[in-house]
């Protein structure tokens, strides 16, 4: 068997297993760069008769790759979805879930006070909280030496009602998934858009900092 016949499924594999990698790190920029380069090539080799065998070829490789990233995706968060823990499963009518992530930057840039601010408003009210962060929040706060306990003493809650998501997934997915299964509202200004099914039916609760104070909608 001549070489290039083994080399070219190797080659095609390799490559489509680096476009699924590139559509879970960057879904919308990757499709983005996908379709520049397909209106590049169109440029030369424009569908038709002579091309249409190849325009749909890579069609159902794009159709392929998307439906791989988003099985991967799912796998991905159901084996790091948190374990509930006893604190966990004791969720009430009078918890929320806050994105924690989104919230720190109520107030402009990212702020570990802003959030701390909006869990001891939330508290004075009477609510319980579980919070959620990105992976990426310590860098966005500029400090990564914070870690689940680390978040849990600055902001003054139990570590077993914080969950730091694991790198290079997103934590929208925990909170949605969390919320639904315990019946919670969802404090964030995140519409989730990316997200429509899971989000549907839930509360969303919005809020603002106002002269220094949270403002929230809805709660």
């Amino acid at each position: 068997m001549p070489a290039e016949h083994i080399l070219f499924p190797v080659v095609m594999a390799l490559a489509m297993i680096g476009y699924v990698s590139c559509l879970s790190r960057a879904l919308w920029l990757t499709l983005a760069l996908t379709a520049g380069l397909a209106w590049i090539v169109a440029q030369s080799a424009p569908p038709g008769p002579e091309t249409a065998l190849y325009w749909v070829a890579a069609a159902l490789m794009v159709a392929v790759a998307l439906v791989l990233r988003t099985v991967l995706a799912n796998r991905v968060t159901s084996a790091a979805s948190p374990k509930p823990k006893a604190e966990r499963k004791a969720a009430s009518g009078r918890d929320v879930v806050i994105d924690g992530t989104n919230v720190m930057y109520w107030d402009g840039e990212a702020d570990l006070l802003t959030l701390k601010s909006v869990i001891d408003h939330l508290k004075e009210k009477g609510w319980g909280v579980f919070v959620f962060l990105d992976a990426s929040s310590r860098h966005h706060l500029g400090d990564r030496s914070l870690d689940q306990n680390g978040f849990a003493k600055a902001l003054g809650v139990s570590s077993k009602r914080i969950m730091v998501c694991p790198a290079q997934t997103e934590a929208d997915a925990f909170i949605l998934k969390f919320a639904r299964e315990q019946g919670l509202a969802v404090v964030s200004n995140d519409r989730f858009g990316d997200r429509a099914d899971q989000a549907k039916g839930l509360k969303l609760v919005k809020g603002v900092i106002a002269n220094g104070r949270p403002v929230l909608q809805g709660l």
